[in-house]
């Protein structure tokens, strides 16, 4: 196992990978900041995937898109249903919204929305694998298990440039089945 801290203006973070990927990625609470936050301590070594992959997140925490497609995660320990939920969230790119529903149907579970919603509070690797992009079918923000809840999930909404009304973030449709770019 390797980490790396990840530095942000909110505080800091770890991202940890083995040699297959990224399995974990712990961000700060952006939601309401607390200067305790940047106090996470680091029990294995650096690797060059994790200091690229925290690099990243800081440049994304700075406001930056960033593109993480490229970077490898590794899902080994979850069931099939839930990787093949994270995969569908994986290809939202910066800044587009799904709802639960949709990720359902575009993994093949029409019906499976309230599950969708149990795979991504699971997800050990948010921002990566963006699960604070998927929204309620009515625009309502949910649940987002990372440090600061909801409030970070709204707050990485707005950087991403998303629209709100009153407590509800506009949504457009988002077609997932993308042809690679080649």
């Amino acid at each position: 196992m390797y980490c790396s801290r990840i530095v942000t203006r909110y505080g800091s973070g770890i991202v940890c990978a083995n040699e297959r990927g990224v399995v974990k990625v712990e961000i700060p609470n952006i939601g309401t900041p607390d200067a305790t936050q940047g106090t996470v301590q680091l029990n294995y070594k650096p690797s060059d995937m994790t200091d690229e992959t925290a690099n990243l997140l800081g440049r994304y925490f700075s406001g930056e898109p960033v593109d993480f497609s490229y970077i490898p995660v590794d899902l080994g320990g979850l069931s099939p249903f839930r990787q093949k939920i994270l995969n569908a969230t994986r290809k939202l790119l910066y800044g587009e919204i799904s709802s639960y529903g949709q990720i359902a149907y575009e993994s093949g579970f029409p019906h499976g929305g309230r599950a969708v919603g149990g795979a991504l509070a699971a997800n050990p690797v948010p921002i990566i694998i963006p699960c604070h992009r998927v929204v309620a079918a009515d625009g309502r923000l949910t649940g987002f298990s990372a440090p600061g809840g909801k409030d970070t999930k709204w707050k990485l909404l707005e950087m991403e440039g998303a629209e709100f009304k009153g407590l509800l973030v506009v949504t457009r449709p988002v077609v997932l089945n993308r042809v690679p770019n080649l």
